[in-house]
C-alpha cells in the first residue's frame, strides 16, 4: 500500500511538472520577438553583404526579429538620429549601429538612445584628434592591424633595394578607420625603402580612375576604400593600374573576384559574417538580461592573394560571401 502512494506522488509529480512545461511553451508562442533595428549607411549596398547575412542567420538563431533599416548615405550623426527617432517610435528593443561620422557622434547617440541599448559595429566613434574610444560596445576588424598588415604586406613583396612610392586611397577622414588604418599603415613603413607619394579621400563625387590618372606616379596604390578598390581593380591590367601594382581593403563579392582574376595584387577583408552574427547575439543577451554586459571585440581579417583562394583555410570565410 505504502509503496503505491508513492507511485502516485511520482506520478502526480510528473503530470505537474509536465503541465507546467507545456504552459511555459503556450505562452512562449505567443510572446512577440524582441524588435532591434539595424542602422548602416546604403543599406542595400554590396559591400554589407556577408555582415547581412551574419545579421540575418544570428537573428534566426536568438530569435529577434530584424528591422535593416532602409538607408541611403550617412554623412552626418542627424541624419543617423532621424532614424533612431522613427525606430523609437515603433517601440524597439535594442539598435545596432554603424556610427556616423564627425566628433559629436558619441554624444550625440547616448543621448538620443537614452535606455535602449545599442551595439556599434564595424568601428567605433569617431573621436577628435589622434582618436581613442568611445567606451561603447564594438564589434570590428582591428582598423590598426589592417593597415600595418597591408603595409608590411607591400614591404615583402618590394625586397629592399630601392626606393618605392606609394599612393593612399582612404575612405572618410573623421572616421575611427580612417586614422586607425593610416596610422597602422605608416608605422608598418617608417624607417623602411616605402614612402608614401600622395594621399587622397576616395569618398567624392569625383571619378577615382581620373583622380589617380591626374597625380604623380607611384609604385603601390594602397585602396583603402573598398568603392575605388572595385573601380580600379576593374580597370587594371593583371594588378596594375597607371604603373601601381593594386593592394586594398574590400568586403565585397566584387573585390573577391577581382583578386581572383588578377586584377589586384593583394586584398585585406574582414570577417563581416562574424560582425554581423555576434552583434545580434550580444545585443540580444542585454535584451532579455537588463544586467548583462555587452562586450565588444576586434574580429579576424585574411590577406589574401589570388593562389590563397582555392586554400581550405579559407573555405568556411568565404563561404559567408556565397
Amino acid at each position: 500500500m505504502k509503496k503505491n502512494k508513492i507511485a502516485f506522488l511520482i506520478a502526480e509529480i510528473l503530470l505537474c511538472v509536465m503541465a507546467i512545461f507545456f504552459i511555459t511553451k503556450i505562452f512562449d508562442q505567443n510572446t512577440p520577438e524582441k524588435k532591434v533595428a539595424v542602422i548602416i549607411p546604403n543599406s542595400g549596398d554590396k559591400n554589407w553583404e556577408a555582415l547581412i547575412k551574419g545579421l540575418k542567420d544570428s537573428a534566426k538563431a536568438n530569435e529577434i526579429h530584424l528591422i535593416i533599416c532602409n538607408t541611403d548615405d550617412i554623412e552626418e550623426v542627424e541624419d543617423e538620429i532621424e532614424l533612431i527617432n522613427e525606430q523609437k517610435q515603433n517601440n524597439i528593443d535594442g539598435f545596432i549601429i554603424c556610427p556616423a561620422p564627425g566628433s559629436d557622434t558619441r554624444t550625440q547617440l547616448k543621448n538620443v538612445c537614452g535606455k535602449i541599448p545599442f551595439m556599434l559595429i564595424t568601428e567605433d566613434v569617431f573621436v577628435s584628434g589622434n582618436g581613442g574610444e568611445s567606451g561603447y560596445p564594438v564589434i570590428k576588424p582591428n582598423h590598426y592591424n589592417i593597415g600595418y598588415e597591408i603595409g608590411k604586406r607591400l614591404i615583402a613583396d618590394s625586397g629592399e633595394k630601392e626606393n618605392k612610392k606609394a599612393g593612399i586611397v582612404f575612405a572618410q577622414y573623421a572616421k575611427e578607420e580612417t586614422i586607425d588604418k593610416y596610422k597602422g599603415f605608416c608605422d608598418a613603413i617608417e624607417g623602411t625603402n616605402i614612402d608614401i607619394g600622395w594621399t587622397y579621400n576616395g569618398k567624392t563625387e569625383q571619378d577615382i580612375c581620373d583622380v589617380v590618372n591626374g597625380k604623380d606616379k607611384v609604385d603601390y596604390l594602397v585602396i583603402m576604400d573598398n568603392y575605388s578598390l572595385d573601380d580600379l581593380g576593374e580597370k587594371s591590367d593583371n594588378g596594375i593600374y597607371n604603373g601601381a601594382q593594386i593592394y586594398g581593403i574590400g568586403n565585397s563579392t566584387k573585390s573577391l573576384n577581382l583578386l581572383q582574376h588578377g586584377n589586384v595584387k593583394c586584398l585585406i577583408i574582414p570577417d563581416g559574417y562574424e560582425i554581423g552574427y555576434n552583434s545580434v547575439k550580444e545585443i540580444s543577451k542585454k535584451i532579455n538580461n537588463s544586467f548583462y554586459t555587452m562586450k565588444g571585440y576586434d574580429v579576424d581579417s585574411k590577406e589574401l592573394y589570388q593562389n590563397d583562394l582555392f586554400s581550405n583555410e579559407i573555405e568556411r570565410f568565404l563561404y559567408s560571401y556565397e
